[in-house]
């Protein structure tokens, strides 16, 4: 007896609040596929139900008007690169016949500069002579026939110097020429590039947009799911654009509704503690149960119900299918008492005519 009432007034039991109401939610990802352009369809690919991997082709629609766009451009794109590699020959032959024709400028400048400067020393060694002869005529230890002579030699050095200098300085005017004619060519080049690259931007751009065209008529799966819908549409007919042609569904993750007596839920069940979710039909000792944990309790009452919201926990019995809408029953570990404990609750339900509702609410351990 004193053992039996040590475990009467001390034996800690966990109490469960318990609901026959509930069911397993799964939630839903629906997308629609619609058409981005008009377009005849020439192929349909899937049938309705079919599970579908996203990117797999659902219907395509005629490409012939962007295939042919493409041909043009490719076509265009072709003959434009075939003028950028002329331009960087042309470019290229260019510069080495500037670089010949300056080489051979320079050597000549450099040959006028050597002469002229052999003219120079020259001359001034005639112009030494005939100041001379000069001095040696006034003496009259030459004759003024020699004097003549040595002069008019000078004198035609002076103008073979002269000559010399007027083609040194034609050359440098004709080096700088040829550069500046050189980097006006260069320019033109440049810009007949920079033209040509534009035109290949813009043959560019529109075979991007004839391919991203290409590949829009081809409606495939977004996600990937089942075909929850596909549209009454045979081979050979038009659609509009922004069309809707099919439905996809995707299964996201299963949860768990349950529905309480406020007096069982309000202040005793609370997000975050465990719970078991027992299935309909399924005898927990052949299948197993779900473990659980409390997300959300709702704060307002519908119906005269407490919605309460889990999210399953741990591993998944292999042999429990997990159905949408499927019933079960929930248990959720709402507190620890005594027996002692328990028999004063009884007591206070069947005085305030309660019974029938907390026996069907409450289950011990």
């Amino acid at each position: 007896m004193m053992g039996w009432g040590i475990w009467f007034l001390f034996k800690e039991i966990t109490v469960f609040s318990i609901s026959d109401q509930a069911r397993l939610e799964q939630e839903q990802n629906t997308v629609h596929v619609s058409t981005h352009r008009a377009g005849r369809v020439i192929a349909i690919a899937a049938s309705l139900g079919d599970t579908l991997d996203q990117g797999d082709l659902i219907i395509e629609l005629d490409t012939k008007a962007f295939a042919l766009d493409l041909d043009g451009d490719s076509r265009v794109l072709q003959r434009l690169s075939d003028q950028l590699l002329a331009l960087d020959r042309e470019e290229g032959l260019l510069a080495r016949k500037f670089a010949e024709d300056d080489k051979a400028l320079r050597d000549q400048l450099r040959l006028l500069q050597e002469q002229h400067k052999l003219q120079m020393s020259n001359q001034q060694i005639q112009s030494d002579v005939a100041e001379r002869y000069e001095r040696l005529l006034e003496k009259q230890q030459s004759s003024e026939l020699d004097y003549l002579a040595a002069k008019r030699t000078y004198q035609q050095m002076a103008m073979a110097t002269l000559a010399s200098e007027a083609a040194i300085s034609a050359a440098n005017d004709r080096q700088e020429q040829l550069a500046n004619e050189y980097q006006l060519s260069v320019s033109e080049l440049g810009q007949r590039r920079a033209d040509t690259q534009r035109q290949l931007a813009e043959v560019d751009t529109r075979m991007q947009q004839s391919t991203l065209a290409v590949d829009e008529q081809r409606l495939r799966a977004p996600i990937s799911g089942k075909l929850a819908s596909l549209a009454d549409i045979r081979e050979g007919e038009v659609l509009l654009a922004g069309q809707q042609v099919a439905t996809l569904q995707a299964e996201g993750n299963i949860s768990v509704q349950a529905f309480f007596p406020p007096a069982l839920a309000l202040g005793h069940i609370r997000p975050g503690q465990n719970a078991r979710v027992k299935l309909d039909g399924f005898s927990w000792a052949r299948y197993g149960q779900l473990q659980a944990r409390v997300e959300r309790v709702a704060s307002a009452v519908q119906k005269g119900k407490i919605l309460v919201e889990l999210s399953l926990q741990g591993e998944i019995p292999p042999k429990l299918p997990l159905l949408h809408d499927l019933p079960a029953r929930v248990e959720i570990a709402t507190g620890v008492k005594t027996p002692y404990q328990l028999l004063l609750q009884r007591a206070g339900d069947l005085l305030s005519g309660q019974a029938g509702s907390s026996a069907n609410s409450l289950e011990t351990q």
